[in-house]
């Protein structure tokens, strides 16, 4: 078939282009939020807010013309749900700032109603719907890749100042979305798929300016090098080297903070790895003042006190310790931290049944979220909950291997 001809055939589904069918038309809605997201991702800074709730709001639509009732599996997602936003509201009690800590918990509630309503509205699709919303969505992540990689040029060679401070910080937002575009469509048959998502990466290790998604970059290749009988057990071994880290970093940041600037090894790259490091040491005697609790979910924004005479960090503020490890731990403390683990371990188990390039689509999204939340962005802003949805949505859009036995 013409390409035009399949592209017209997926969009009208057969139909006319007026059709008083309504879960054609609720599906064509959907198409059009899939075409345009990635770009809007990448050009309207706040736009994964709106969108998460978007799509959710479509999945409810979905459910409600399509009355599909809620599956064995979205029952046990809308509990840890449940549970989650349940116990970050419950840090309310503890907290330092109980308003801060309420309004996060509303947000985290509200992104899992939109999750759930999402997740339920793409699996009540037909096979043949949900055909047509995976391959109108490939077009759209392919803009949006496009889009990120046009935007390093542009920052790299057609402005005065490559490191301009502000082009580093949207740099840092985009290439993240790039990085989980890339996974979906790298998975795809077919070697254009392949030579354009190796084409991100190239560019992005050379002039995308973020150290996480570098990092993340690495991972994802050698999960694709890597024979799909040995994935899980890569994907197993990376989480408990990771959860390890995360228990004993507080403990051993300050240590190692003072061994590296006392033999000069931080010198050499200031810039990034030396001032994160800064900062967590400077951040890790407050966790001992409450170490099982914390100080309440999002308080960390406003931690007064916490930075004291730094020595490579230069911001006068503290927006974030720049690591969901250290957020978690200044925050919810140790129950914070067994509660994080308690997620990453339930999210691999739902991996391991997966197969083919279901789990290395949902593998390396979860890689990438974990590393560029360990290095940079805050969990709790809205922007990333909304990006974690909607990438998560997508994962599952393309998901349609068949499960291993148990």
């Amino acid at each position: 078939m013409p390409f035009f001809q399949k592209c017209h055939a997926v969009v009208s589904g057969g139909l006319p282009l007026w059709t008083s069918d309504l879960d054609e038309l609720i599906l064509r809605v959907w198409m059009g939020l899939y075409v345009l997201a990635p770009a809007l991702f990448i050009f309207v800074e706040m736009s994964p807010t709106v969108l998460a709730l978007v799509a959710g709001l479509i999945g409810a639509l979905t459910i409600l013309t399509t009355r599909q009732r809620f599956g064995r599996g979205t029952m046990g997602v809308a509990v840890a749900l449940a549970l989650l936003s349940a116990f970050v509201l419950s840090s309310a009690l503890w907290s330092v700032d109980a308003g801060r800590s309420i309004g996060t918990a509303k947000d985290v509630f509200g992104y899992s109603i939109a999750a759930l309503l999402l997740f339920q509205g793409i699996l009540a699709l037909s096979n043949a719907r949900r055909d047509r919303l995976a391959w109108v969505s490939l077009v759209g992540l392919l803009i949006g890749l496009v889009s990120v990689m046009g935007r390093e040029l542009y920052f790299a060679f057609l402005t005065e100042d490559p490191r301009f401070v502000e082009n580093v910080f949207t740099l840092h937002k985009i290439t993240v979305y790039g990085a989980f575009f890339s996974v979906i469509l790298v998975a795809q048959p077919g070697l254009a798929w392949k030579g354009l998502a190796g084409l991100f990466a190239v560019l992005t290790l050379l002039y995308g300016q973020s150290t996480g998604v570098n990092l993340a970059i690495v991972f994802v290749a050698v999960m694709f090098v890597v024979p799909e009988k040995y994935r899980q057990q890569v994907l197993v071994g990376f989480f408990a080297v990771y959860l390890s880290l995360a228990i004993i970093g507080p403990f051993v940041v300050s240590p190692l903070f003072a061994f590296l600037k006392t033999t000069g090894s931080l010198a050499f790259y200031p810039g990034t790895f030396a001032a994160r490091l800064d900062l967590w040491q400077m951040i890790s005697p407050h966790i001992s003042d409450r170490p099982v609790l914390g100080h309440g979910v999002n308080t960390m924004r406003n931690a007064v006190g916490v930075v004291v005479s730094p020595t490579y960090y230069a911001q006068t503020d503290l927006p974030s310790a720049h690591n969901i490890v250290f957020d978690l731990w200044y925050e919810l403390g140790a129950v914070g931290i067994i509660v994080y683990g308690m997620l990453l371990a339930a999210i691999i188990r739902m991996i391991r049944r997966l197969t083919g390039s279901c789990h290395f689509i949902a593998s390396n999204c979860l890689i990438i979220a974990v590393i560029e939340l360990s290095v940079d962005h805050r969990v709790w802003l809205s922007w990333v909950l909304g990006t974690l949805v909607f990438i998560a949505g997508i994962c599952l859009l393309h998901c349609r291997s068949t499960a291993r036995p148990e």
